[in-house]
């Protein structure tokens, strides 16, 4: 698609190029020369003949106007299509990935705003709403808050607490 837009704009601008030359293409031409026998040259112009090759070229310019016209509005919808289906494969994932830090970070907020609960020491991850606590804690009230928030947390659907205990066996 990339391909055929692009030579239809190419055409089109060489079209535009060529359109003042037109004029000169033609055998019945608005200018006429001609040399005496002494070598001195006359010119003619035929105004009417003028405005008649400068008719046909705007005619002409207007004509590549259109075409370059629909050319650029095809190119615009070629773009408009790829977008959509990008947004189409790569838009749900991306959500997702965005979604996922934003519950990341809202678990990580409310644990830092809990004073009994030692948030750095807990490093938190989310794939797909399931949240993961990790780290070490002081005790296990702590480590049962640091689930509580986070099951609490919107976005979340679910919690795994690995969480440890410090001097505890589990």
């Amino acid at each position: 698609m990339k391909t055929r837009a692009f030579s239809i704009l190419f055409t089109a601008s060489l079209g535009l190029l060529l359109v003042p030359l037109a004029g000169c293409q033609n055998h019945d031409s608005a200018i006429s020369t001609q040399r005496d026998a002494d070598g001195k040259t006359t010119i003619h112009v035929d105004g009417d003949k003028v405005d008649q090759n400068f008719e046909q070229a705007n005619k002409d310019l207007k004509a590549a106007g259109q075409e370059l016209k629909q050319g650029a509005q095809e190119v615009g919808g070629a773009i408009q299509r790829g977008a959509e289906k990008v947004d189409e494969k790569v838009g749900p994932v991306a959500r997702e990935v965005l979604n996922d830090a934003s519950v990341t970070a809202k678990v990580k907020a409310r644990l830092m705003a809990d004073p009994d609960v030692a948030a750095l020491h807990i490093d938190v991850d989310t794939a797909d709403g399931q949240v993961t606590l990790k780290g070490t804690v002081s005790t296990a009230d702590e480590r049962a808050e640091a689930e509580k928030l986070a099951n609490h947390t919107e976005g979340v659907k679910s919690v795994v607490n690995l969480i440890q205990v410090a001097g505890s066996g589990s």
